[in-house]
């Protein structure tokens, strides 16, 4: 705790810097590779061994909207992975809206081309806060661990400089803007890779309303039951990549 106590004073003592909304960028990258049973390393010449998207998260202090970057000409001419890419897998279609003054976050999510909004608070996690640091885009940063179950782990890397406790996706609730997720050590991992603290459009924070609205647990008995529907019919464990953590 002492020494807790002292990397938080070190933190703190830097400057701050103090914002009212920003927009940083995210890579989304999958591990193609990982879940390949043995008897099938011949498909890691057939396929990438990344899947890759990337997203905006648009903040103010008090909301936030994550969603997917738009391709642009520069991007589509120099091959640059965005969505609508092969083998993305859905996620681009994700969207997700953070109210925090009212504890309230709208996932919207487009799964087997059903519309859905995931009503409900934002994702709670006890994080646990650790003593490994290390840099990104310039910011320093301090890892927080957290468990979700028995086979799946998340590391976040999150930044005192930057104060709102939000992050990407529907990760938040460290004391600090998290700029790194990574899962099972680099299954999947979103990454800020662009942060701009400057004239910021936040009109694009807008609650996503289209959808059928159900909560998080009656979404997760829908995945399940269409994952093993499509195991039943001879899936691949490709829809693994879909799981909410």
């Amino acid at each position: 705790m002492k020494f807790l106590l002292i990397l938080f004073s070190l933190f703190f003592s830097l400057q701050l810097t103090s914002q009212s909304s920003g927009k940083i960028t995210f890579e989304e990258k999958f591990d193609l590779h990982r879940n390949l049973p043995e008897e099938r390393e011949d498909m890691k010449a057939m396929i990438p061994q990344y899947s890759s998207a990337f997203f905006e998260l648009t903040f103010t202090d008090q909301e936030s909207v994550y969603y997917p970057q738009k391709e642009s000409e520069e991007t589509a001419a120099q091959g640059v992975p965005t969505r609508g890419g092969p083998m993305r897998f859905g996620r681009e279609n994700r969207t997700i809206y953070k109210n925090m003054t009212e504890d309230r976050m709208i996932d919207s999510r487009d799964f087997m081309q059903k519309q859905f909004l995931i009503l409900g608070p934002p994702t709670p996690r006890k994080w646990k806060i650790g003593s490994q640091q290390k840099e990104i885009l310039g910011y320093n940063c301090m890892e927080a661990n957290f468990r979700v179950d028995s086979v799946t782990t998340l590391k976040a890397w999150f930044t005192p400089q930057l104060s709102n406790s939000n992050g990407p996706s529907d990760y938040q609730g460290l004391p600090g803007m998290i700029l790194q997720i990574d899962i099972n050590e680099g299954l999947r991992t979103l990454t800020a890779t662009n942060i701009n603290l400057d004239s910021v459009d936040t009109s694009v924070i807008i609650a996503p309303t289209k959808g059928k609205e159900i909560t998080s647990e009656e979404f997760e008995k829908i995945r399940e039951e269409k994952m093993k529907e499509m195991q039943l019919h001879g899936g691949s464990g490709y829809p693994m990549m879909m799981r909410r953590n």
